[in-house]
């Protein structure tokens, strides 16, 4: 049978493409999302809870973005600006600013090139360990690594607020202490120095508060080691920035929980097996033209992480990998997993540096190193609880030898989730399909809520109800609502 997306359309695989190309100008489209034009009030359809429903024409309450978020978004959208300009224009810039500034400057520039030094490396668990003794998180923005210990040495890239990285020299040089370091970015394992003054042994530190990971009968209801045996997970995706990219661009925090919470009631009532756990889940790395990525900012993350942890919410945190190794597209979401509310996931689709020509793929055995890496860092770090690993698929192409897959990497959770829009004959196959791999027993599902008619934004229809996709078999532990 023909996966759903090109069977319910009844097109070639050519067109197939074309679609989807249309679609990822949308989903790339982050900048300025928050400012498009205003539907006409029967194309104005908000999704409540799992239901569409038809908006009046009237402001509806908790619509409209609330000021906290719209500075966030305005925040997010200049960095997302500075990170797709041409990498040659941003180097040039900070070469020929390179002799006028001061350190303290050159911390907070945001508009220089992201981090190219160094190759790949396997990472083991000695390497881990010694990373574990020496870590330190960078403070400000933006932070330059450098050659040498010198500020007037040669650039290599920079380093965001949150980045965690290894120290394996330290020297002073004059005023300034400097320490060289090691670091995992989607390119893989690098070097380079940096000055102290703009890091911090604790990552709390970085925090709203550094004590608000501190509720012990919290902590002990997320890292369970029963979690995701007694709970069904019920999830809202999408980038804070985009409408278009799910219901998460659409609210505010406060109005996404509540709205979460009462989609969450409605799978407990019919729920007869499990209790109900409700998520967010965030496109943490969103792919662009050539296959870059454009990464949320670490304030932006943390505002998410720590409003859901107060209100007994998982997050979960995407990379779409774009041009990158898989297994290295994980390297900055690690770091997230300290927290006991944080999952993450990659989405096979987006792993291609030809994005709007080609669906990508992971291999089986990626998967297996991507979920071992994980486990490692869990290990290290002695992080507590199970942590689900999602992965997406709609193509039999995007996953090569699934048979080779493994599940036995206690205590990461590997969640095979069947993705993409469609009437439900067309999903409930996909899911069928999925669900032959039985070497991975746990299965996801996704929705697509009613947002737009305009080309290139695509949903259920009709949406499947609570009851119809907790009929499903196998049922899904993981459900996501886009």
């Amino acid at each position: 049978m023909m996966p759903f997306m090109e069977r319910s359309a009844g097109m070639s695989r050519k067109t197939f493409i074309s679609i989807l190309a249309l679609l990822l100008v949308f989903s790339i489209s982050l900048v300025g999302c928050s400012n498009q034009e205003s539907m006409s009030p029967a194309e104005d359809s908000e999704p409540k809870d799992s239901e569409v429903v038809q908006h009046n024409g009237e402001n509806e309450e908790g619509i409209e973005e609330q000021s906290d978020i719209k500075e966030e978004k305005q925040a997010e959208t200049k960095y997302e600006e500075e990170k797709t300009e041409e990498v040659g224009e941003v180097q040039e810039a900070s070469e020929d600013a390179e002799d006028n500034r001061s350190l303290n400057e050159e911390s907070n520039e945001e508009n220089i090139s992201e981090s190219n030094a160094g190759g790949s490396e396997e990472t083991n668990t000695e390497s881990l360990k010694e990373h574990q003794e020496n870590v330190v998180y960078i403070s400000v923005n933006r932070l330059n690594v450098r050659t040498d210990s010198r500020a007037d040495s040669k650039t290599l890239g920079s380093l965001g607020k949150g980045n965690e990285v290894t120290v394996i020299e330290e020297v002073k040089n004059e005023e300034t202490t400097w320490y060289k370091i090691r670091y995992e970015n989607a390119e893989g394992s690098n070097e380079g120095w940096v000055s102290s003054e703009y890091t911090v042994k604790d990552i709390h530190e970085l925090l709203s508060s550094p004590t608000i990971f501190q509720d012990e009968e919290m902590n002990t209801y997320f890292t369970s080691s029963t979690l995701f045996d007694d709970h069904t997970v019920i999830a809202y995706y999408g980038h804070p920035n985009s409408e278009i990219m799910g219901i998460v661009g659409r609210h505010s925090k406060e109005e996404l929980i509540s709205l979460l919470q009462k989609t969450s009631e409605k799978y407990d009532a019919v729920n007869e097996d499990k209790s109900v756990i409700p998520a967010i889940y965030l496109v943490y790395g969103t792919v662009q033209p050539r296959g870059e990525i454009s990464t949320m900012s670490f304030d932006l993350v943390m505002s998410y992480i720590e409003t859901a942890y107060k209100n007994g919410v998982l997050v979960y945190l995407d990379h779409q990998i774009g041009k990158h190794d898989p297994v290295n597209a994980i390297n900055e979401t690690l770091p997230f997993l300290r927290f006991p509310n944080v999952h993450l996931a990659i989405d096979p689709e987006w792993r291609t540096d030809k994005p709007m020509k080609e669906v990508g793929y992971v291999t089986g055995e990626e998967l297996n190193a991507i979920q071992n890496k994980m486990r490692e860092y869990m290990t290290t770090n002695e992080i507590e609880g199970k942590r689900q690993l999602v992965f997406h698929q709609f193509l039999d192409s995007m996953i090569h030898d699934i048979e080779a897959v493994s599940v036995d990497y206690d205590p990461v959770w590997l969640v095979h989730n069947t993705s993409g829009w469609g009437p439900p004959e067309g999903k409930i196959a996909t899911h069928t399909r999925n669900a032959k791999a039985t070497n991975i027993p746990y299965k996801g599902f996704k929705l697509w809520y009613f947002y737009s008619n305009k080309p290139g934004v695509h949903f259920d229809n009709p949406l499947m109800t609570p009851e119809q996709v907790l009929e499903l078999n196998p049922a899904p532990g993981l459900i996501i609502y886009q």
